[in-house]
C-alpha cells in the first residue's frame, strides 16, 4: 500500500502542466505528537517527507495538492497487558505510518519579495497505517481518516526560480475506521522552487 501511495502522488506531481504559475516544494518534516498520538508516541518523529504543489489562479492566490510521508515509532520496553483472561507479555514497540494526501489553498502574501511568507489550508484524507507489537505478535489498525491541516510558512528566494521554504503544521486527523484520532505538529524544511 505504501508503495502505491507514494507512486501515486509522484506520478500527480510531475503529470500537471508545466507552466510559469507553478510551485512545487520537497520538505524534510520533524513532527511532534499531540493529542492521542501522544498517548502512543513520547519521542518525537525525525522522519518525514513532503511534497506540495501550487498552481497559481492570481498573483497571491494558489490551488494545489499537498503528500507526504510521516513515521512515528516508540520502544516501551516491557510490558505485561491482561484483557479478560488473557495475558501477554513481551517488549512492547509502537509504530504510525501517516501518509496525507490533501487538497490545499494557499495565499503568498509578497509573492515578488525574496522573502514570501504564505498561508496555506488543507482539506482531505490521511492514510494512517498504526502497529502495536508486543513480544512476536502485531495488532495492525489501518484507515482513511479526514484531515485538515493549517499551515503557515515562508520561502526565501537563494537564485532565480529556486528557494528554501521553512513550515509550521498542524495536521488534525479524525478518528475513523478502527483508528483514535491521530494528530501531530511539524516543522518543515526544504527546497522550492517555480517554472
Amino acid at each position: 500500500m505504501r508503495k502505491t501511495v507514494i507512486t501515486v502522488s509522484l506520478l500527480l506531481c510531475f503529470a500537471v502542466s508545466v507552466s510559469a504559475q507553478n510551485k512545487f516544494s520537497v520538505t524534510y518534516n520533524l513532527a511532534f505528537p499531540s493529542g492521542n498520538t501522544s498517548d502512543l508516541f513520547e519521542s518525537t518523529s525525525w522522519r518525514g517527507v513532503n511534497f506540495d504543489y501550487h498552481h497559481f489562479l492570481s498573483d497571491e492566490f494558489a490551488i494545489g495538492f499537498s503528500t507526504g510521508w510521516q513515521i512515528f515509532s516508540d520502544e516501551l520496553g516491557f510490558v505485561t497487558e491482561t484483557s479478560g483472561t488473557e495475558t501477554l507479555s513481551g517488549f512492547r514497540y509502537n509504530y504510525l505510518n501517516s501518509y496525507p494526501i490533501l487538497l490545499t489553498g494557499s495565499y503568498f502574501f509578497n509573492p515578488d519579495n525574496q522573502f514570501s511568507p504564505y498561508a496555506s489550508i488543507g482539506l482531505g484524507f490521511v492514510y494512517n497505517e498504526l502497529n502495536e507489537d508486543i513480544g512476536i505478535l502485531t495488532f495492525e489498525k489501518t484507515g482513511w481518516p479526514f484531515s485538515v491541516r493549517p499551515e503557515i510558512g515562508i520561502d526565501y528566494e537563494l537564485v532565480y526560480n529556486l528557494g528554501l521554504r521553512a513550515s509550521f503544521k498542524y495536521n488534525y486527523v479524525a478518528s475513523g475506521d478502527e483508528l483514535p484520532s491521530l494528530p501531530y505538529f511539524a516543522f518543515n524544511i526544504g527546497l522550492v522552487w517555480t517554472n
